[in-house]
């Protein structure tokens, strides 16, 4: 999956739109579904992205080595390798979701190498 950071994924409409009528502009002005976090559309994979390591799918020997050291509570140095789009992102926020619980969204920092490069990036 993407990194949200440079991600560019949008939500489509994909209903049909070929002419305007009363319903349209009725619609237009209802208020945004329940969907909507803080102003705009949730994305549909991070709508659907999973939150535990149960619900990852595919390397099930990688997945199994998370879901051990989710068990443990101990943390090794991880490096995940791979093409785009295999799930290393996904596998290792679900880890840090079963590892810190409630405090998932105050202790994870996400940083991604390509945004990261320049004289402009502090830690």
């Amino acid at each position: 999956m993407a990194d949200v950071a440079n991600s560019a994924a949008t939500t489509v409409d994909i209903s049909s739109s070929s002419s305007s009528s009363k319903s349209d502009k009725e619609n237009a002005k209802k208020p945004a579904p329940a969907s909507n976090k803080g102003g705009y559309q949730v994305p549909w994979v991070e709508k659907y992205r999973p939150r535990t390591l149960q619900d990852v799918l595919g390397n099930e020997d990688t997945v199994l080595r998370l879901q051990a050291i989710a068990k443990d509570g101990n943390l090794p140095n991880l490096i995940l390798c791979g093409p785009p789009g295999t799930g290393k992102t996904t596998s290792v926020h679900a880890l840090a979701r079963q590892l810190l619980g409630s405090s998932y969204k105050d202790a994870v920092l996400e940083l991604n190498a390509s945004d990261a490069r320049g004289i402009d990036v502090r830690m």
